[in-house]
């Protein structure tokens, strides 16, 4: 019996005896699982919350989502739309006037859209503690005011956490309410979504899954629970179960809304409802712009970016992603909204994603009878080798990525920022055009895109590793960029 002909039960039974053995292979203390196919869901659940005060995991189990609740940001501005109070096209400073960067003319440009689909051009990886009340938002924008433009506005694509404060912050004047609360009432309420939570004393009051983070061959328990509040509208915060995120994905795929009843103090959620029932989810996977490499496709995938969603596109389904990491857990999720197929995993621990892509590989090729082409290996020169060689800023932190040649080899050597790691490590690259490799060679890192982009004069300036820009510090230089203080 072929994969196309099995039955949803089959499939389910043949997906659970595949992330059974994938659990062993990969030590993940525990996941949760949902396979979402147009006959039913099958949820799974494996391990335990914690590894030292352990209980099983179940459906109810809450867990840290981290950059997929970006989806959610994007959704709640989107409803705002609907309602007519926000505009994605016109300047972000039509609802913050004050708003400020170190670029004027960016910040005189900036739009909502831009900031939805990673476009600002700005420090992305911006994690500054503001304190735990109403007005952190607020504050890290004027932490962000002063940090460095890396490429101009529209320029090279990559991924931005720090412009989906600007999101949040626009969320927050136009309903006049903290972002939490405008997410809750605009979206989580509406979708049934009520152990979709932000707030750990909201967490703390039911089962939920501890971080762990991979030192060595061990679990080591994450502590303290981090979780900035400045950071919620990027994923810094959000927590959710398997069933509340099947109720997501099933409103992505389908616009379904659950029936929720109305409770007293609650008269404005039909209202919401109806705001949600009325989108067109569609402009969600209209692609906005080419990213490089796809970041949840086949190796050597090229992707694309949606309203915050990522995209990729085969003639048999189209796919719309996102997935999250957070100290010591990480989640992806994804839906084919023309065959009505999702996939959801969410675990704690910090290897998770390896374990969760693995397991996402096996439902394009068993349910959607998807499978990636081989990319074939493409000779470099060594002269043409050498000019990838050198050491690549990440901005933001004391870190750099190098690049050296290795018994006739590229191979980057990239900090290990797991919280209680140290040193480096190793990722040989197999290059599959002359400015696109593959990290080969085995571990979590395995067959990640890395692409080398060029300057007009054809030198090398920056190199994007998964979907992350990190500029060549040489080049850096030559731009005058502020970075003395990372």
């Amino acid at each position: 019996m072929t994969a196309a002909t099995k039955s949803s039960t089959e499939l389910a039974a043949a997906f659970e005896q595949e992330a059974r053995r994938l659990l062993e292979e990969y030590k993940v203390p525990g996941v949760t699982l949902g396979l979402l196919t147009p006959d039913g869901d099958h949820f799974f659940n494996f391990g335990v919350t914690s590894l030292e005060n352990p209980l099983p995991i179940d459906a109810d189990t809450i867990f840290q989502i981290g950059s997929t609740t970006k989806t959610i940001t994007s959704l709640t501005c989107s409803v705002l739309v609907a309602q007519g109070k926000l505009d994605l096209d016109v300047p972000v400073r039509t609802y913050l006037p004050d708003f400020k960067l170190k670029d004027e003319s960016v910040a005189a440009a900036l739009t909502t859209r831009d900031v939805l689909t990673h476009q600002g051009g700005f420090q992305g990886d911006l994690f500054e503690e503001t304190g735990n009340g109403d007005d952190a938002l607020e504050r890290v924008l004027d932490i962000l005011a002063e940090s460095p433009q890396v490429v101009p506005l529209r320029g090279h694509w990559s991924y931005n956490n720090a412009g989906f404060y600007v999101a949040g912050r626009v969320i927050e004047v136009l309903t006049g309410q903290p972002y939490e609360a405008a997410v809750t009432e605009l979206v989580l309420a509406p979708l049934g979504m009520d152990h979709t939570l932000f707030f750990p004393n909201q967490v703390m009051t039911y089962r939920f899954a501890t971080g762990h983070n991979k030192i060595g061959d061990e679990m080591v328990t994450q502590r303290p629970w981090i979780l900035p509040r400045s950071s919620a509208p990027a994923g810094g915060t959000l927590n959710s179960t398997l069933r509340d995120m099947t109720r997501y994905a099933h409103f992505m795929m389908s616009g379904t809304l659950p029936d929720v009843p109305e409770t007293e103090g609650d008269a404005a959620q039909p209202a919401e409802a109806s705001s949600l029932a009325a989108l067109d989810r569609s402009h969600f996977w209209q692609p906005q712009r080419p990213i490089g490499d796809a970041l949840n496709g086949f190796p050597g995938e090229r992707g694309q970016i949606g309203q915050s969603w990522f995209i990729d596109q085969y003639p048999q389904a189209t796919i719309i992603s996102h997935g999250g990491t957070t100290h010591g857990h990480q989640s992806d999720f994804w839906v084919s909204p023309d065959r009505k197929v999702g996939f959801i995993a969410m675990t704690n621990a910090s290897n998770g994603h390896a374990y969760n892509r693995k397991l996402s590989k096996w439902i394009k090729r068993e349910l959607l009878n998807l499978s990636g082409t081989e990319q074939p290996d493409h000779v470099v020169s060594p002269d043409a080798l050498s000019d990838f060689v050198g050491e690549y800023l990440i901005i933001g932190m004391p870190l750099k990525i190098g690049s050296h040649i290795e018994a006739g080899r590229l191979t980057l050597t990239i900090p290990d920022t797991t919280p209680g790691a140290s040193g480096t490590k190793p990722a040989p690259l197999r290059f599959i055009a002359p400015n696109r490799a593959l990290v080969t060679g085995g571990g979590d890192l395995d067959d990640t895109g890395v692409e080398f982009l060029r300057g007009v004069g054809g030198q090398v300036e920056f190199m994007r590793i998964g979907v992350r820009l990190y500029p060549l510090e040489s080049q850096n230089a030559a731009q005058t960029l502020p970075l003395t203080d990372i």
